[in-house]
């Protein structure tokens, strides 16, 4: 039996995600809209994270990142020398493919990245370090949809419907034959999908249990992503893999 989940604690991790570069201060109506609290419920977390440092008031009523955060994430770059040891690979492969490489490792809401190589193109899509992707539309998150149960992957799909208000055929037979493709292929792509002008192509990276344990992705406009170039990125992406996978069971 899973061991049953401590809800407040997953709560608060929600409420500290809210806050990103786009939008770096939250309030108690921020967080009563987009996590369905209402406001006192809302306030009394902001109030207890305040306390114990993971957030700081800004003015009244919007709070910041706080400094225990900046420590832990302190802690975190030093102690955690994965994405260093990727980047070398994932520059080699986007500067063979000319377009922009991530890796993401699947987290609570979804793939999130962990390492970028950014494309030198005037025009491409900007990925940072920590974006979430969502599941059922990106390449990589087909990946991860491929190898979950049926009951994990349809959890997940609804609980990312409630955050997105996005609403999809979570049992659909279309939806399954895709992933049972993807799963058969080693790949999954992305045209269109999940932006409209936005391609990507993803395989997975497994550990010494043949686990999946990041998604690689090489991703740009989508008027470059025609045939040749998938014919030409999926081996390139299959190897990395492979170089990826042998680093981390080396770790």
């Amino acid at each position: 039996m899973a061991t049953p989940l401590n809800n407040s604690v997953v709560r608060a991790f929600d409420i500290l995600t809210l806050i990103s570069k786009a939008q770096p201060e939250i309030s108690t109506a921020d967080v009563s809209e987009r996590l369905g609290l209402n406001a006192s419920t809302a306030h009394r977390f902001l109030m207890t994270l305040e306390v114990i440092g993971a957030l700081r008031p800004t003015k009244r009523g919007y709070f910041a990142l706080g400094t225990k955060i900046n420590q832990l994430g302190r802690v975190a770059e030093v102690t955690d020398m994965l994405p260093g040891q990727l980047q070398p690979h994932i520059d080699e492969l986007s500067a063979q493919l000319e377009e922009s490489v991530m890796v993401c490792r699947l987290s609570r809401h979804g793939p999130t990245c962990v390492a970028v190589a950014k494309s030198s193109r005037p025009i491409s899509v900007n990925i940072e370090v920590g974006t979430l992707l969502p599941l059922g539309t990106t390449a990589q998150g087909k990946l991860w949809l491929a190898e979950m149960s049926a009951s994990e992957r349809n959890a997940r799909l609804k609980a990312q419907q409630i955050l997105s208000g996005q609403v999809e055929d979570l049992n659909s037979s279309a939806l399954e034959k895709s992933l049972q493709d993807i799963k058969a292929d080693g790949f999954a792509s992305n045209l269109g999908e999940n932006e409209p002008d936005i391609a990507a192509i993803s395989v997975p990276v497994r550990d010494s249990a043949n686990q999946i344990a990041l998604t690689l992705s090489t991703f740009g406009t989508l008027g470059r992503f025609d045939e040749d170039f998938l014919t030409k990125a999926r081996p390139a992406l299959m190897a990395t893999a492979i170089d990826l996978s042998s680093l981390l069971i080396g770790n």
